[in-house]
């Protein structure tokens, strides 16, 4: 027999009978779960936040390079490309040699210079690249375009260490005829063949 305060049920038994304070805990722990996703999203966008306009190195020396080209009046012999991880400087060879040479000119030098003042801002890695059109040369000093284009790239890159970029940052490549930019079929095509880029390399390619 129960006594008269005893609740109905078993009710007075029970520490969970009179809760209401669980719906004001759980509306807290709910409050507070949210603000730590919050949190952690805001976090999570500031670091995977993308770089700001011309931040990239290269787009700098893109700029200056385009800049240096124009005032020196070089259109009609060099060219800056931008590739999605790199940058050509396409020189043509009538720019740097005479004809059948790998011997810089004078004039060629004092191109080059300008190049090395914008190129010594970035520590990015450059390939001194040669090519030829594909006429055949046969001297005693170049036995084919092979000898020529990796010479006129030597002479090139040599020049770069001379005036100051660390040799370590340089190598130097050969192609000969056989990567050409335009068919040659024609003397103006050919002369566009004829040519030394400089390769500046992006971070992945360093």
């Amino acid at each position: 027999m129960r006594g008269p305060h005893a609740s109905r049920d078993g009710e007075g038994d029970n520490p969970l009978a009179d809760a209401t304070w669980l719906y004001s805990y759980a509306d807290l722990m709910t409050q507070l779960l949210l603000f730590a996703i919050l949190m952690v999203t805001v976090v999570g966008l500031k670091e995977s936040k993308p770089a700001e306009p011309g931040a990239d190195p290269l787009d700098r020396t893109e700029r200056e390079l385009d800049r240096f080209v124009e005032q020196a009046k070089l259109e009609g012999a060099m060219t800056v490309d931008r590739g999605a991880d790199r940058l050509i400087i396409r020189m043509k060879s009538v720019l740097l040699f005479r004809e059948g040479q790998a011997s810089l000119t004078p004039d060629a030098e004092r191109v080059l210079d300008g190049v090395v003042r914008v190129l010594g801002a970035t520590p990015n890695s450059l390939r001194v690249e040669g090519h030829t059109d594909d006429v055949p040369i046969r001297s005693a000093q170049f036995p084919s375009n092979w000898e020529l284009s990796t010479s006129r790239a030597i002479s090139v890159a040599r020049h770069l260490e001379d005036r100051g970029l660390a040799k370590e940052r340089l190598s130097v490549a050969g192609y000969g005829e056989f990567h050409p930019i335009i068919a040659n079929d024609s003397a103006e095509h050919r002369g566009l063949n004829r040519r030394v880029e400089l390769v500046v390399l992006g971070e992945e390619d360093r």
